[in-house]
């Protein structure tokens, strides 16, 4: 085994424990906190689990400077003990040592039962998970904003629904509907998962959306506006808050108080057709021309930032970092309209490749496209050119091709993730059933995922000098030769070692490591490394690592299981060798024949008494009373584990040639178990008498004989 060297290094690491982190909002919540952690010099360390749990185990606890915890404070104090900072991400206040920053619950829910009420619904129902503060603080506003309208607050059914994916509330919902039917005419979800599963289960009971159930959601997720019917949602910022989560926590590093206790990151309404009204509109205004003034390149360049970038200020202060791409298109109509040669249609579609990949949804891309059409044709009233109004209209009809082609790109690349997807589960699936993948190498199914980065860490049998040490099993590497990690111990305290942490992209959006305990209710193996989690689309975001580290782990219960049958199997081979040893050794023994008295024979019989045993026991008997003369053979059974029906037959078998030869048989050593074995098979041993004990049957024949 292969002892690694301890590295001694200056924390500049954020970690954050979570209990969630199969969706979407996570998955953009994330990207927002490690491009904030690299703006302020630190890496982003992910830990699937609450910061108990964390805590506990010990992993990377001396590589992080400060943690940010996730929907639950359990055990966020003691994991803070040793006087590092903490910021609390949508969950309850722990007083003042931790900042909060959570979503802006309650004006989002009064302005979403605003919109509703406006457009006629007055039997309105709240669902959300049970157990998270964020859906408990959504139900809270909902109550209250219902009873501020004298409607009726029955409906907020909060305490029915355990889960908040599509499937579950899918099942859940359409139970309610098939016990009370069409209780209500609008549903506010806690999320957009919880309102697309709404939504299917109204549609399969025959119901309507949004002429018979309304349906709104909660974060404006991807697919949110790929529903049917698009959903109408409050459109969080995830991204924003991931980074003002860490810009706090930085803060505290650097010695900076927070600037309040909670801060709230506002939403906007999005609204689409699954609420109905009409009016749909699912982006915001940007800021007039004329109260920007002046360049109108300028302003232009800051409307479109502002379309795609949503109402949110840039953390920095300026929205061309959104999309600092949109300089293309705009210099691109100053073109067209001066004469210049525009930019051609593969320059725009990079241009537009930036904007998609920063948001795909299609109402705000037409709505880039119409600011655009505006600017012109504003312009166009001055242009000097006479034929500016032709170039213009080519120019913009080169921008509607080049943004088709990059949304047709983005989706195409959806599509192959989706592929890789079920490729990798498939991979996963042979992992668990062929112990040759498993033995060669565990991670090869990451071929098949957007991850460049996977690692698996076991426990050392045994802990190092400073404690408890992880043994590096395996390896895969998109990019760079690891190998070498592979047998490196490493202190739990200092996982993962620098290599990983540099491997794995750290400029890219998701060029951060995720920490995975390998464990169960019954045993726990180690940790898996998983880095550069989603780059391509929605369908390559962290949805299945959840999935597939449980497979992983029933993959290392299954594996133990196969040992530990394998351990039993040589056990039981080695007894049965042992027993056959015995056998024969029994067999080479045969039965002594031995002259107790005078005429008196006694045959000791050692072992079970199979079809040969039996040949030679009667061959022995013959033998002695014809060589001895002998008038009585006691046959002593008390050797003989147990008798059946077989073993009874020759013991029979034996009395009646004997007896042929003048002889009786009397059978020595028969216990009260025996007895009672003998009686519930119905064996009768007939001309046969029966002693307990050797002592009993000479006391017996002694007495005979005077």
């Amino acid at each position: 085994m292969k002892t690694g060297r301890v590295e001694h290094l200056t924390p500049k690491v954020i970690g954050v424990t979570s209990v969630f982190i199969d969706n979407s909002f996570n998955a953009m919540a994330f990207t927002g906190m490690h491009r904030a952690a690299r703006e302020r010099g630190y890496q982003l360390l992910l830990c699937y689990g609450p910061p108990r749990s964390v805590l506990a185990r010990g992993v990377a606890l001396r590589h992080v400077a400060g943690w940010i915890a996730m929907y639950t404070t359990d055990g966020l104090e003691e994991l803070l003990a040793d006087g590092k900072p903490g910021v609390i991400f949508c969950a309850p206040s722990l007083g003042q040592r931790c900042p909060v920053v959570r979503a802006e619950n309650h004006d989002s829910i009064h302005r979403m039962i605003e919109h509703l009420t406006s457009i006629g619904h007055r039997r309105i129902a709240y669902i959300g998970k049970s157990t998270s503060d964020d859906f408990i603080e959504r139900g809270e506003a909902f109550a209250h904003a219902m009873a501020a309208r004298g409607l009726a607050t029955d409906l907020n059914l909060l305490s029915s629904f355990d889960e908040c994916t599509i499937r579950y509330t899918e099942r859940r919902f359409g139970e309610l509907l098939e016990r009370d039917g069409k209780f209500c005419t609008a549903v506010v979800a806690g999320n957009d998962e919880m309102a697309i599963g709404t939504i299917n289960a109204i549609r399969e009971r025959g119901y309507r959306v949004p002429e018979d159930i309304a349906v709104v959601g909660f974060d404006d997720i991807s697919a949110a506006q790929h529903c049917d019917p698009p959903l109408t949602t409050m459109r969080q910022n995830p991204e924003l808050l991931g980074r003002t989560a860490v810009e706090r926590l930085a803060d505290l590093l650097d010695g900076v108080p927070p600037p309040e206790p909670v801060t709230r990151v506002p939403a906007e309404l999005v609204r689409r057709r699954s609420c109905g009204g009409g009016a749909w509109q699912a982006w915001a205004p940007p800021p007039a021309l004329d109260a920007l003034g002046g360049d109108w390149q300028r302003d232009l360049r800051r409307q479109l930032n502002a379309l795609l970038g949503g109402p949110a200020p840039s953390p920095l202060g300026d929205p061309a970092l959104v999309w600092p791409e949109a300089e293309v298109v705009v210099r691109g109509l100053g073109a067209a309209l001066t004469g210049v040669d525009a930019p051609d249609v593969v320059t725009l579609e990079r241009a537009f490749d930036a904007a998609v990949m920063h948001s795909d949804r299609v109402e705000v891309l037409l709505a880039v496209l119409e600011q655009l059409e505006e600017t012109a044709a504003r312009q166009l009233a001055s242009a000097p050119a006479q034929d500016a109004a032709l170039r213009v209209k080519a120019f913009i009809g080169r921008v509607r091709l080049a943004q088709q082609r990059s949304l047709l790109r983005w989706e195409r690349r959806n599509v192959r993730g989706l592929e890789k997807l079920v490729h990798a589960n498939m991979d996963m699936s042979a992992l668990l059933t062929s112990k040759q993948v498993w033995t060669d190498e565990p991670l090869e199914w990451l071929r098949n995922t957007t991850v460049r980065l996977g690692c698996i860490a076991l426990w050392a049998d045994e802990p190092g000098p400073g404690g408890p040490e992880l043994v590096i099993r395996n390896v895969h590497s998109r990019a760079r030769d690891l190998t070498a990690l592979v047998g490196r111990r490493v202190p739990v305290g200092l996982f993962p070692p620098s290599e990983l942490l540099a491997a794995v992209s750290p400029e890219e959006p998701s060029g951060y490591l995720l920490l995975v305990s390998l464990a169960n209710e019954r045993y726990d193996w180690g940790t898996l490394a998983l880095g550069g989690l989603h780059t391509e689309s929605f369908a390559d975001n962290l949805q299945p690592l959840a999935m597939w580290s449980s497979l992983l782990i029933a993959a290392f219960e299954r594996h133990e299981m196969e040992n530990a049958l394998q351990a039993e199997r040589d056990m039981l081979a080695a007894a049965y060798e042992r027993e056959r040893a015995l056998a024969s050794t029994v067999r080479e023994l045969g039965c002594p024949v031995i002259p107790l008295l005078p005429g008196v024979l006694l045959i000791s019989l050692i072992g079970a008494i199979d079809a040969a045993r039996a040949q030679q026991i009667l061959e022995a008997v013959l033998s002695g009373v014809a060589r001895e003369g002998a008038r009585w053979v006691l046959l002593d059974v008390t050797g003989v584990p147990h008798v059946d029906a077989d073993t009874a037959a020759s013991l029979v078998q034996t009395a009646q040639a004997t007896r042929l030869l003048g002889a009786r048989v009397s059978l020595v050593g028969v216990g009260s178990r025996m007895a009672q074995r003998m009686v519930d098979l119905g064996i009768e041993l007939h001309g046969i008498s029966i002693f307990q004990s050797l002592e009993a049957a000479v006391r017996q024949l002694t007495q005979a004989r005077r």
